[in-house]
């Protein structure tokens, strides 16, 4: 397993429709918001993920987990840190924090495969030479 030594961190500011009746932050918004948080790490390492679909990749997502800690609520302004691990040849896993005000609120996750043409390939997209990454252990 291979950690990037590159993270990002999105701002988002939680927004009324995104609440249920008790003023909470709906779990089904997570996904959306660790997509949000996804394409903003492409986009600040200056690795769109425009760039991949034009070289033929898609990295469509096999898992998601993720793991409440904290309610999050109207207003407030959740930043999610992100993280890249190459998990295997096959695989990229994305792990997320959100917290507000430095209070962890959400852990979680998603898993990912590359994919070239529609079919599954152990080549990474050019813009991946970007990406430094060190051998961590599991």
């Amino acid at each position: 397993m291979e950690t990037c030594s590159f993270k990002h961190t999105a701002h988002i500011e939680v927004r009324y429709a995104e609440t249920d009746q008790m003023g909470i932050v709906h779990h089904s918004v997570y996904a959306v918001w660790f997509e949000q948080a996804r394409t903003e790490y492409f986009r600040e390492a200056g690795a769109s993920y425009a760039d991949m679909e034009a070289e033929g990749f898609a990295s469509p997502v096999l898992e998601l987990n993720v793991q409440f800690k904290a309610p999050t609520h109207y207003g407030e302004f959740v930043d999610i840190e992100t993280t890249m691990i190459r998990v295997d040849k096959l695989r990229i896993r994305f792990e997320y924090r959100a917290t507000v005000n430095g209070k962890l609120c959400t852990m979680g996750s998603t898993l990912h495969c590359m994919l070239k043409n529609g079919r599954p390939t152990r080549e990474l997209p050019a813009s991946f030479a970007k990406f430094e990454f060190k051998e961590t252990e599991e």
